[in-house]
């Protein structure tokens, strides 16, 4: 059954008798085979004739079907099944064709739905909202185009939908952000069709977002010895990250452009899903601070000025903040959404000094929209040894050695990303911000909108299992 939506403008419709649907047609794969009349075709659910959804799921079946084609907008039948999503529908007027195929290879008569895809943008949606306040050119020697949101935390697991699939409680504490229902089942379809969002934009970014728990041990606050657990181990505590607080405006989340030439950078496809960092990174392996890095907020870090950062989690005193930022690869290689690793259909932009300046490999041709993470911890009494006052100790779930005085943890930071914004607002932040070359705080899309606040997730939270490291 097609998942229940909240928002109007996002609600599957199963009434198949509203949309057209037409015999005849043609196809490809079976073109030598006879039509026959008993594997007539009944659509079950079926999009709206007129959506703002850029994705569309059908339901269909035959009696005597031993297996089904599909024809998006006369592209060429393709083997399918019931139910069948598509996840990137372009907007105006579309069409999914379908015919049963028997035993033999014979197929019944074609049926054609059509439907009508309006631009959300144009159109208007909830999640929309008006604004009077225009972004900003990037600043010098900046970046070259910024879009930047925050989001409020939306729950915590031992899941990774990406490196186990269908495996529950198979990896380490994760802290997720956006989709307020991914799990280890989490799918394309199931991001765009089930939960809302923690970020902005609610049902315009259902994307998710997902990073390993930062922990601090606990400490008895009179006498500062370590606490144990239940089981004898030494006790942590989870540090949350500084987000959630439009107020503050804390975006924690930023698209950016990753290469010289902003008029080649494409859209980040429906459904790419990707890892960036190494959460099997040891003493002596540091990660590239241009790709993982830590710092202290009082350091004022910065790329161009003052490239200050640690491959590690620095001690920073109350009451700073220790931040983080992580950058995905941002070259696709055109094709695939994801790979057997969930790095190698992606890279990172080279510079080898010739005229194209800063660009993508060869291998991996197609520069997209480049996401990164920015999160800030709160160096607070209650994460910190009550004498010392700092982040001295403090470590990611995924950091697999001893973090000791001399070896500081964070050298696992990585995350994980799954695509799912609504593709017209991709493509507006890509057109109107990151290749005009703007400074896009607060969801601004610099069209005299920007996308709704940020909402809590479930904010579940397990019990801290093995350091962090699950079950």
């Amino acid at each position: 059954m097609t998942p229940p939506r909240i928002t109007q403008n996002f609600a599957l419709i199963l009434l198949a008798g509203s949309l057209t649907a037409c015999g005849g047609g043609s196809g490809s794969s079976s073109d030598n085979s006879e039509t026959i009349d008993d594997l007539a075709i009944t659509f079950d659910s079926t999009p709206e004739e007129s959506t703002d959804l850029r994705y569309a799921q059908f339901e269909f079946s035959a009696s005597n079907a031993a297996g089904y084609e599909c024809a998006l907008n006369n592209e060429g039948f393709e083997t399918c099944q019931s139910p069948h999503f598509e996840e990137s529908i372009s907007t105006g007027n579309n069409q999914l064709s379908v015919r049963a195929i028997a035993e033999d290879g014979a197929h019944g008569d074609v049926e054609t739905i059509q439907w009508n895809v309006l631009d959300v943008v144009i159109s208007g949606h909830d999640d929309l909202v008006a604004t009077n306040v225009s972004p900003s050119p990037v600043a010098e020697n900046s970046w070259r185009g910024i879009f930047r949101i925050n989001c409020d935390f939306s729950h915590s697991s031992y899941d990774d939908p990406i490196v186990f699939p269908d495996q529950n409680d198979a990896a380490h504490l994760h802290r997720f952000y956006g989709n307020t229902e991914v799990d280890e089942s989490t799918t394309m379809a199931s991001l765009y069709t089930t939960g809302e969002s923690s970020c902005q934009g609610n049902l315009l970014n259902l994307s998710s977002y997902w990073v390993p728990a930062l922990l601090a041990p606990v400490y008895d606050q009179i006498t500062g010895n370590r606490e144990l657990d239940e089981n004898g181990d030494p006790a942590w505590q989870v540090v949350p990250a500084v987000v959630g607080n439009d107020d503050e405006a804390h975006e924690v989340f930023y698209y950016s452009a990753g290469v010289d030439d902003l008029e080649a950078i494409q859209p980040i496809p429906p459904g790419l899903r990707m890892i960036a960092g190494d959460s099997s990174t040891q003493p002596g392996e540091e990660q590239d601070t241009a790709i993982a890095r830590w710092h202290c907020q009082t350091w004022e870090s910065d790329d161009a000025t003052n490239p200050q950062f640690s491959a590690t989690i620095p001690e920073c005193q109350e009451p700073d903040r220790v931040r983080m930022d992580l950058f995905f690869p941002s070259c696709w290689d055109g094709e695939n959404l994801d790979s057997a690793d969930h790095r190698s259909h992606m890279a990172y932009p080279i510079n080898d000094g010739g005229p194209e300046g800063t660009h993508c490999p060869d291998s991996h041709p197609v520069p997209l929209v480049r996401v990164s993470y920015h999160y800030a911890f709160g160096v607070l009494p209650e994460y910190t040894h009550p004498y010392e006052k700092s982040s001295q100790g403090w470590r990611l779930a995924a950091d697999m050695y001893e973090v000791t005085e001399e070896q500081a943890g964070g050298l696992s930071l990585h995350g994980d990303w799954f695509n799912a914004w609504h593709p017209s607002v991709m493509e507006t932040i890509l057109e109107n911000c990151i290749q005009q070359g703007l400074d896009c705080h607060d969801g601004n899309l610099a069209n005299g909108l920007r996308l709704s606040g940020t909402r809590e997730g479930t904010q579940e939270e397990p019990a801290i299992m093995n350091g962090g490291m699950g079950y």
